[in-house]
């Protein structure tokens, strides 16, 4: 299992979804979408942390389980969701729609990371010295004591 940290601006639309799953531009040549497919994979931990501006701080965690990508679905939108109905302000299209399960709410504990990089996605291992806890220990203590969002 990896973990992987996710930018998510300032954090608004993140804790106004009502489904479970994050959106994100799918980056020149696809490469959002090629990083995804390629290294993570079902199970895989995904940290959420607000850009800098707005505190830089890991609001939440959760389990990956696949992504959608709009283009798949030019027609009728079977798997991807309006930004409308997941509850989101601005109308930028999200092309890849990342869906996880067992969501925690880790702003309470703090946990703060300051990653200077341009990625939108970031594998945890190569930054973990910028996150001023472990979020290994994290993860095993939400798994133990916390109850995941329900949405």
């Amino acid at each position: 299992m990896n973990h992987y940290i996710i930018r998510v601006k300032d954090g608004s639309n993140f804790r106004n979804s009502k489904f479970s799953f994050w959106g994100m531009k799918r980056g020149k040549n696809d490469c959002i979408k090629s990083f995804i497919t390629k290294r993570i994979k079902p199970g895989d931990v995904l940290w959420f942390l607000t850009s800098k501006k707005y505190g830089s701080k890991i609001i939440g965690m959760a389990e990956y389980c696949c992504l959608y990508d709009i283009k798949d679905e030019p027609l009728l939108q079977i798997n991807t969701i309006s930004n409308e109905d997941q509850n989101w302000e601005g109308d930028e299209c999200w092309d890849i729609q990342i869906h996880y399960t067992n969501l925690y709410i880790t702003e309470k504990q703090n946990i703060y990371g300051c990653i200077q990089h341009s990625s939108t996605i970031l594998e945890y291992e190569k930054y973990k010295e910028k996150i001023n806890s472990d979020l290994y220990e994290h993860y095993k203590n939400y798994k133990f004591y916390a109850e995941p969002k329900i949405f």
